[in-house]
C-alpha cells in the first residue's frame, strides 16, 4: 500500500471527516494521489465515491466520481469505458451548472480521442475547454490545456509552435509548484525537443521529471521511456536498452499501455539497426497488437511506418508494401482537412496560428511512397544495366542472322522494363513534388509531329489509320512544357494505338480560348476496345487498368493515366474521359499556353571531334563496381571505344582508395552502392583526407539511382558529374570529357599530322539485313518503310535547322527524340548517328554547346543513308 507523506496526510484527514460529504471530498483527493501509482485502486475509490454520493444524494460527488472513473480508464486504454463514464459525469456537471467540472471533463475527452488518434474530436473538446477556464479567469487551467494543444502540436509535427506553447505554460506551472502539472510539462518539453534532435535540452527535462517523479509511478516511467528513446538516437544503446527495458517491466506493472507501446516500438528500432531482425519483428508486432488492441490509431500509424521499413530491409516487399499503405490511409483518416482548418481558426492570446500542417503531411506521406518506390526501381536497374550493356556489346559483333533476332528480342524486353521503371520513378517524384514544369518556347506542331513518329510504325503493323488534326488557329509557337505535354499525349495515344484492333487513332488539337492565356484541348479519339462504366470512374488511378482480362492481354503498369493526369494538373490544366465498349475512346486535354515571342542568341561551338577521341586514348582510368557482371559490361564497352586507354578496377571504395594511393589516375567511375565502403564515403575520403594529386582527382558516379535528390547528394560529397545505368555508351564518353576538359593528356604524336576534320562514316550506315528481318523480308513491306522514312527523316532535319538558329533546344530535343525510333528501324546504330546524344544534350544547358558538330555529323549520316536507301532493291 501506498506510504507517501501526502497519501499519509489525507488518510488521517479523512479519519478526522465527521460530515459524509466531507469524506467523499477527501476520498476524491487520495483518489487523485492514488491514481499516480495504483490506478486500478484509483478506480476502486472512484467507484466508492460515486456509490457514496448516490447514497447522500450529493450531486457533485458524483460528478467527480464519475469523471475519476473517466480518467482511471483513459490511463489504462479503457476508451469506451472512459467515454461512458465522462458522459455521465458531463451531465451532471451540466446539470449542476459545474463549470470548472465541465472544462476539466472535457480535458479528459480530449485525451482520450487524442490517443485514438481523432485529432478533430481533440480539438473541439480542447477549445471548449479553454473557453470556459477564460472565463473563470483562471490562469494555471488555461496553461493546462495550453499543454495538451502543445502536445496536438507535436501530433502534427508542428514542432515549433508547440515549444512556444509548452515554454510560455513552464513559468506558470514553477509558479503554482503543481508537480503534476510540472511532470507534465517536462515530459511535453523533453518530447519536442526529442523531434527536433536537440537531445542535451530533451535529455535535462527527462531527467528533471526522474528527480521530481517518485520511483515507480506513471510520470518516473515516462520519463525512463524518454531518456531511453533519446539515448536510442544518440546511438547509445547499452543506456537506452536499458531505460526503456525497465519502463516496460514496470508499465506493464502499472498496467499503462502508452509507456508498453513507446519502449516496446523504439526496442524493436534498434534491434532492427542491430540487425536482429527477428527480435525487432517480434517487439514491434506487440506494439502493433497492442496499439490494435487500444485502438491508438496515432500508434498504429508509427508502427506501420517502422515495419514497412522492417520488411523492405528484409526482403518481404509484399509486407513492407502492405504496411506503407496502411500508414497512409492512417495518414489520410487522421489528418484530415477539417482538422487543419479548425487549428488555423483558433487563435490564443497573441493570435497564432496553431497549425498548418496538411501540406507537410502529404508531402512526407509521398516523400516515404518515393523512397520506397525509388528503392525497387534501384534494385531492378541494376541487373538491368548488365543486360542492357551485353545485349549492346553483342549486337555489334556481327552476329549471325538468327543470333540477332533474339538480341532484338532481348534489348526490346530490356527497352520495355525501362519504361516501367521510369512510369514508376516518375509517379513516385510527381507524388513527392519533385517535378518543375518548364516553361519554354516550343512548336505545337512538331510535339505532335514527334508523337505521330513515334507511333506511326505501330499503326502502321495494326493495319489503323493515324490522323493528326491541328486547328490553324493556333499559333506556331507556346511558352510550356512541351517535353511533359509529348509525354502526356505518347501516353494517351500510345494507349489508343494499343487497344485499338482496326479503325483509326485520331490527335485533335483545337484553341477554345483566348484571354490572357490560350487553352488548347487535345483529344485523342480511338475506335478501339473502350472502357466499362465500371472502370471509366477509376481508369487514372494509379496501377488500374480496365479489368484483368485487359491487364493480361495488354501488359503494361497501369500508371500511364495516372502520370499523365499528375502531370496535366502540374500544368494547371484538366483532363477528361469518354468511353463505350466496342465504340472506342475519347481521352480530352485541356491545358493553358502563352503566346511565345521569339529571341535569338549566338550558340558556341564544340564537341567530341577526333582530337578529343585520341585524347581519351591517352587517359587512365579506375573503374570502381562491385557487380561482376556491370563491371564487366563497363570495361568491355571502354576498351572497344577506346582501346588505348588505360583501365584498372577497384571492387570497393577502400580497394579504390588504395589503388589512388599507389597510382594516379585521370579520371574514377564511381558505383555508389557498393561493400565494405560505398562510393559516397569513398568519395568524401578521397575529397577530405589523401594528397593531391589523387584529392583532386576527377570522379564521375556511375548509378542506379537518378532521383535529383541523390543526385545532388553526389555532388555535395565532391563528384563532379554522374552518369545514370544503364548508361549510354556517348553519354559516358561525354561526360568523362567535359569533366577531364583541358586537363587531359595530349597527344603524343612526334609527326604532329593534323587530326581528320571529319569523322569517317562506315562503308554501310543503314542495316539491311536488320531491315529485311523487321519486315519479315516482304519487299512491299520494306519499300513502305523505307518511304516513310525518306519522306518524314529530311523533314526533322529541317526541323532541327531551323530550331537551332533560334536556339530552341526543346525543339531540337522533340525532333530528334522523334528521328531516333526512325534512324533504328533502318538499322543505323547509335554509335554512327548520335541522334541520342543529341536529344540528351539538347536538354542539358551545359551540353548545348556540342551540337553543332553533332548536328553536322548527323546530317552526314543521314544522307548516306538516304542514299543507300534508295538503292535498295
Amino acid at each position: 500500500m501506498m506510504d507517501t507523506p501526502r497519501y499519509k496526510e489525507l488518510q488521517q484527514e479523512l479519519a478526522a471527516q465527521t460530515d459524509e460529504k466531507g469524506r467523499i471530498d477527501t476520498l476524491l483527493s487520495i483518489a487523485v494521489e492514488v491514481r499516480n501509482f495504483e490506478v486500478d485502486e484509483a478506480m476502486k475509490i472512484a467507484d466508492e465515491i460515486i456509490s457514496r454520493s448516490k447514497a447522500i444524494s450529493y450531486t457533485a460527488g458524483l460528478g467527480h466520481g464519475l469523471k475519476m472513473k473517466g480518467s482511471c480508464h483513459w490511463l489504462k486504454g479503457e476508451y469506451e469505458a472512459g467515454l461512458e463514464a465522462l458522459k455521465e459525469g458531463m451531465a451532471v456537471a451540466i446539470k449542476i451548472k459545474d463549470k470548472r467540472m465541465q472544462a476539466r471533463i472535457l480535458y479528459y475527452f480530449g485525451n482520450i480521442y487524442r490517443d485514438q488518434g481523432d485529432l478533430a474530436s481533440v480539438l473541439t473538446h480542447f477549445e471548449r475547454a479553454l473557453t470556459i477556464y477564460e472565463e473563470l479567469g483562471d490562469e494555471f487551467s488555461q496553461s493546462v490545456i495550453l499543454t495538451s494543444i502543445s502536445n496536438l502540436l507535436y501530433d502534427l509535427n508542428d514542432y515549433d509552435s508547440a515549444l512556444e506553447y509548452a515554454l510560455k505554460c513552464l513559468p506558470i506551472f514553477e509558479r503554482a509548484r503543481s508537480v503534476n502539472s510540472l511532470t507534465n510539462i517536462y515530459n511535453t518539453l523533453g518530447n519536442i525537443y526529442f523531434k527536433k534532435e536537440q537531445f542535451t535540452e530533451a535529455l535535462h527535462y527527462f531527467r528533471e521529471n526522474i528527480e521530481l517523479s517518485e520511483f515507480e509511478t506513471l510520470a518516473y516511467v515516462m520519463a525512463e521511456s524518454g531518456l531511453g528513446k533519446v539515448y536510442y538516437k544518440m546511438q547509445n544503446f547499452e543506456e537506452a536498452r536499458k531505460f526503456l527495458t525497465n519502463a516496460l517491466n514496470v508499465s506493464q506493472h502499472l498496467g499503462n499501455v502508452e509507456v508498453q507501446i513507446i519502449c516496446e516500438f523504439y526496442l524493436g528500432r534498434m534491434y532492427m539497426d542491430e540487425g536482429s531482425y527477428r527480435k525487432a519483428s517480434d517487439l514491434l508486432k506487440q506494439a502493433y497488437n497492442m496499439a490494435t488492441e487500444y485502438n491508438r490509431r496515432h500508434d498504429l500509424m508509427s508502427i506501420h511506418e517502422m515495419l514497412s521499413a522492417l520488411y523492405d530491409a528484409m526482403g518481404d516487399i509484399p509486407k513492407a508494401f502492405h504496411h506503407l499503405k496502411s500508414f497512409e490511409q492512417l495518414k489520410e483518416e487522421i489528418f484530415k482537412q477539417k482538422i487543419i482548418n479548425e487549428l488555423r481558426n483558433l487563435q490564443v492570446r497573441q493570435q497564432i496560428e496553431l497549425a498548418q500542417k496538411e501540406k507537410e503531411v502529404a508531402e512526407r506521406t509521398a516523400f516515404l511512397k518515393h523512397q520506397f518506390m525509388a528503392n525497387m526501381s534501384h534494385e531492378i536497374r541494376t541487373p538491368m544495366n548488365a543486360i542492357v550493356g551485353m545485349t549492346r556489346l553483342l549486337l555489334s559483333k556481327d552476329p549471325k542472322p538468327n543470333q540477332l533476332r533474339y538480341l532484338n528480342a532481348i534489348q526490346l524486353s530490356a527497352d520495355n522494363l525501362l519504361v516501367i521503371i521510369n512510369d514508376i520513378l516518375d509517379l513516385s517524384k510527381i507524388e513527392a513534388g519533385k517535378i518543375e514544369i518548364e516553361h519554354t518556347d516550343f512548336t505545337i506542331r512538331e510535339v505532335l509531329q514527334s508523337v505521330r513518329d513515334m507511333l506511326m510504325f505501330k499503326a502502321e503493323e495494326k493495319h489503323i489509320e493515324l490522323r493528326i488534326n491541328t486547328d490553324k488557329d493556333i499559333p506556331n509557337r507556346l511558352i510550356g512544357d512541351p517535353t511533359r505535354l509529348n509525354q502526356v499525349l505518347i501516353n494517351l495515344a500510345g494507349n489508343a494505338v494499343k487497344f485499338t484492333e482496326r479503325g483509326y487513332v485520331e490527335i485533335k488539337t483545337s484553341l477554345i480560348k483566348r484571354a490572357s492565356k490560350l487553352w488548347i484541348q487535345f483529344d485523342v479519339i480511338d475506335t478501339g476496345i473502350g472502357v466499362s462504366p465500371d472502370y471509366v470512374d477509376k481508369i487514372f488511378d494509379s496501377f488500374t487498368q480496365a479489368g484483368s482480362d485487359v491487364a493480361r492481354k495488354f501488359g503494361g503498369t497501369g500508371l500511364g493515366l495516372t502520370i499523365s493526369r499528375q502531370l496535366v494538373t502540374l500544368m494547371n490544366g484538366d483532363i477528361s474521359v469518354k468511353s463505350e465498349l466496342q465504340k472506342g475512346t475519347t481521352f480530352t486535354v485541356v491545358i493553358p499556353f502563352e503566346e511565345a515571342t521569339v529571341q535569338e542568341s549566338e550558340i558556341k561551338e564544340s564537341m567530341l571531334d577526333a582530337a578529343a577521341m585520341d585524347r581519351l586514348n591517352n587517359i587512365r582510368v579506375l573503374l570502381v563496381e562491385d557487380n561482376d557482371f556491370n563491371r564487366m559490361v563497363a570495361e568491355d564497352t571502354l576498351k572497344e571505344l577506346i582501346p588505348s586507354m588505360a583501365l584498372d578496377i577497384a571492387v570497393n571504395g577502400e580497394d579504390a582508395i588504395n589503388r589512388l594511393k599507389a597510382d594516379t589516375y585521370d579520371v574514377v567511375l564511381m558505383d555508389i552502392q557498393m561493400p565494405v565502403m560505398d562510393g559516397l564515403t569513398a568519395t568524401k575520403f578521397i575529397r577530405n583526407k589523401m594528397e593531391e594529386p589523387s584529392k583532386s582527382v576527377k570522379i564521375i558516379a556511375m548509378t542506379a539511382n537518378v532521383l535529383q535528390e541523390d543526385v545532388q547528394m553526389y555532388l555535395d560529397a565532391g563528384m563532379d558529374a554522374y552518369v545514370s545505368k544503364p548508361f549510354h555508351v556517348d553519354e559516358l564518353l561525354l561526360k568523362i570529357h567535359e569533366v577531364i576538359g583541358n586537363n587531359m593528356p595530349a597527344v603524343n604524336n612526334s609527326k604532329q599530322e593534323p587530326m581528320p576534320e571529319e569523322k569517317a562514316l562506315p562503308e554501310h550506315v543503314t542495316d539491311r539485313m536488320f531491315l529485311k528481318q523487321f519486315t519479315g523480308g516482304k519487299p512491299d513491306k520494306m519499300q513502305k518503310y523505307i518511304s516513310m522514312f525518306l519522306d518524314n527523316a529530311p523533314k526533322l532535319l529541317g526541323s532541327i535547322d531551323v530550331a537551332m538558329e533560334i536556339k530552341d533546344y526543346p525543339s531540337v530535343k522533340i525532333a530528334a527524340h522523334s528521328l531516333k525510333p526512325q534512324l533504328s528501324y533502318m538499322g543505323v546504330k547509335e554509335e554512327v548517328s548520335n541522334i541520342l546524344l543529341i536529344e540528351q544534350s539538347a536538354g542539358s544547358s551545359s551540353q548545348q554547346e556540342k551540337l553543332p558538330e553533332l548536328i553536322r555529323l548527323l546530317k552526314r549520316v543521314c544522307a548516306k543513308a538516304f542514299e543507300e536507301l534508295k538503292n535498295i532493291e
